[in-house]
């Protein structure tokens, strides 16, 4: 939460001031990936329609692919007159399972680099960091490709649209579209749906608690912010006045309110742009009511979890003023996702997970969550009391947790060319060690310089 005597900056202001930072961020994790072991590149792209948010637009999902992922693909949909797509093709296909050009194909699948069959590949759904503000689906490529080689998954990240141009609670509706795509399309990705884990750092450590709360309360049809006021929102089952269901005024946004929100359009010119009104939701409940989504896992790495905090009490908890963060992005982050500033509810459970309800956390969130927090964080604090809150015996739920110590926020992407920051790898491999024995994938796991790996000899996890 930014400082509430400062006035306001405009929404263009403040879109000008994103465009130079996400400049220089992109100049420093160009310099952080460059660092050897040099991290692949996605393999590639997928735009998806956003849904759950109203307001029209795109998604991008980069796809990390194991080794193997497009032999068994291959294998799978492979015709033997060469066609993939007709009714010929697709009856042959289930004719050759059975015959022993099927019995081939079983076998080369059977003999990928990690024993994976097609449809069996978990899949790990990442929210990059920047504050809500900054940053992109590929400044975790190091992170992504230390789980395609550790777990044999595939990692999708996500980059959900950014605040000024598109403020609170837009970035965790992106994330659960990617999470409902991905899904919906497990079997043509070669995915197991009921091994699906979600990660993200920062902000996107934040968006790994809050996109489950969002996916339950979709569910369930009962959405917390503006859409319980909407009329016509097709997850509003009572527009008539006739409810006899009440929500908690602080977790709800007023549809007046709603419409003051400013979605900047960059191609326009600087003048004070009409709000963009949130149209008819794509994704219904019923849609979604259909839809069995489980959650395996949440890797959460120094997630911001109370924004009913202010950053100078936030910054009263760090034991290392200097390595705080600048207030110039503090102050950024805030005031850019947090519009309109006098509605937004701070202890709203899609903004200050570590608040939620505990009905909602018990339902909503995985029994298996790996967090990891830093030493010299001004978010260690609200961390340490999530994590305790999520163990008590109210909620109950399992939190392998790591406080790293002797480093600050964002430690892991260090902007160093020349070499990776010490102790990365170790605490990527320490998670993945978890999430394998969490998707009951411990075969195989060896000891390398301390830390278990079961990832291919000469692998991004494993050289220095």
């Amino acid at each position: 939460m930014a400082d509430p005597k400062k006035p306001p900056r405009s929404r263009w202001i403040l879109h000008l001031h994103a465009q130079m930072w996400r400049y220089l961020m992109a100049i420093g994790m160009l310099l952080h990936r460059l660092a050897p072991p040099r991290p692949p590149k996605p393999d590639f792209v997928k735009t998806i329609p956003a849904s759950i948010s109203g307001i029209p637009g795109g998604i991008d999902l980069s796809f990390y692919l194991p080794s193997g992922y497009n032999r068994q693909k291959r294998a799978w949909h492979a015709e033997p007159d060469g066609t993939d797509g007709s009714d010929e093709a697709r009856e042959a296909r289930q004719k050759r399972r059975t015959s022993s050009v099927g019995a081939i194909a079983q076998n080369i699948r059977r003999r990928s680099s990690g024993g994976r069959k097609w449809g069996g590949y978990p899949v790990i759904v990442n929210f990059h960091g920047g504050g809500f503000t900054l940053g992109t689906s590929k400044d975790d490529a190091r992170w992504c490709a230390t789980v395609v080689d550790e777990c044999d998954a595939v990692v999708v990240s996500v980059d959900y649209r950014l605040a000024p141009e598109h403020p609170f609670p837009t970035a965790v509706e992106d994330g659960a579209d990617a999470v409902v795509w991905v899904h919906k399309h497990a079997s043509d990705l070669g995915i197991d749906a009921d091994k699906i884990a979600l990660s993200g750092f920062s902000s996107g450590g934040n968006m790994a608690f809050t996109v489950p709360l969002r996916l339950w309360d979709e569910r369930m049809g009962f959405p917390r912010e503006d859409e319980i006021s909407r009329p016509g929102s097709p997850l509003n089952p009572f527009i008539s006045g006739e409810s006899s269901v009440s929500t908690t005024p602080s977790h709800t946004m007023t549809a007046s309110s709603a419409s003051k929100v400013e979605i900047i359009d960059p191609s326009k010119p600087p003048p004070k742009l009409s709000a963009t009104p949130r149209k008819g939701l794509q994704v219904t409940q019923s849609e979604l009511s259909n839809m069995d989504i489980s959650i395996r896992a949440i890797v959460a790495w120094y997630p911001s979890c109370d924004y009913t905090l202010t950053r100078a009490q936030r910054r009263a908890t760090t034991i290392r003023k200097d390595q705080d963060l600048p207030a110039v992005f503090t102050d950024l982050f805030d005031e850019s996702y947090l519009h309109p500033p006098d509605t937004i509810s701070l202890d709203s459970p899609y903004l200050s997970p570590g608040l939620a309800p505990a009905a909602l956390l018990r339902s909503a969130l995985p029994q298996e969550i790996i967090m990891c927090t830093c030493e010299w964080d001004m978010l260690l604090g609200e961390g340490q009391a999530f994590h305790q809150r999520l163990i008590s015996e109210d909620i109950g739920k399992t939190v392998h947790y790591k406080m790293i110590p002797e480093v600050p926020h964002g430690w892991d992407k260090a902007p160093n060319p020349l070499k990776p920051t010490p102790g990365v790898r170790e605490h990527y491999l320490g998670a993945c060690t978890e999430l394998r024995r969490i998707f009951g994938e411990t075969d195989g796991e060896r000891r390398v310089n301390g830390a278990w790996s079961k990832a291919p000899r000469g692998s991004v996890s494993l050289v220095r």
